[in-house]
């Protein structure tokens, strides 16, 4: 089981094998809950957002490529 120490300002480091379980990156917020003499912690994003960057494809600026597509179908 992962393990980590707590510093003099209350500080601690995730450990490595956590933060790629739960694929965390710097600036990412956690939820830490308290149930009687355990602490939970929570990402805070959606449940899909592990899953961004799997789908290739698409453009980076949305609003350009709809403009595109119109001027391909001949609509303004």
């Amino acid at each position: 089981m992962p393990r980590s120490t707590m510093t003099s300002k209350g500080q601690t480091t995730v450990p490595q094998e956590l933060r790629e379980a739960l694929d965390l990156e710097p600036g990412d917020k956690l939820t830490w809950e308290i149930d009687g003499g355990r602490v939970t912690v929570k990402t805070d994003r959606p449940g899909l957002y592990r899953w961004r960057g799997s789908v290739r494809g698409g453009p980076d600026d949305a609003a350009r490529a709809v403009v595109e597509a119109r001027k391909r179908r001949g609509r303004f």
